[in-house]
């Protein structure tokens, strides 16, 4: 059971350090990660599917502020924000890089930038979310095999 274990442990790790050179997360990650010991072995299992119900929330938000007439860029900067807090706590470099994009987009108040970016934002996060998806089964996987 320890050799299985160890096993999907390295896994995780390949997975993570695969994101990690494509630039799609960094180190914050592992420092999230490292919570579980303290918390709870479930704790990243638990902060992972509400990590992404934030970002889809906030996505949605954004979007319906977007196409209101005339668009609330003090309400997109407050997203913005909000959503690039999010990644980055995680470690969603990309998705956090994307929202500085999206945050220009706001500041000079470019109604079509703004979609732009938001459209490479949710690009990016589908990207992190598959690979999310991944990582919560093995650490699901592997919180059995402790049990």
């Amino acid at each position: 059971m320890a050799a299985n274990t160890e096993a999907l442990n390295q896994q995780l790790q390949q997975i993570v350090n695969s994101l990690k050179e494509q630039g799609i997360l960094d180190s914050q990650f592992w420092m999230v990660h490292s919570l579980k010991e303290a918390s709870s072995p479930f704790f990243l299992a638990q902060l992972i599917p509400m990590f992404c119900h934030n970002v889809q929330t906030t996505l949605r938000d954004l979007n319906r502020t977007l196409e209101k007439e005339p668009v609330n860029y003090y309400d997109m900067n407050e997203l913005t924000m909000k959503l690039k807090g999010c990644t980055s706590s995680i470690g969603a470099r990309r998705l956090a890089l994307a929202c500085v994009t999206l945050w220009r987009a706001v500041d000079n108040k470019n109604k079509d930038v703004c979609g732009s970016a938001l459209n490479g934002i949710r690009q990016e996060y589908q990207t992190l979310r598959s690979s999310l998806d991944r990582i919560v089964e093995l650490e699901r996987r592997i919180v059995s095999h402790q049990a």
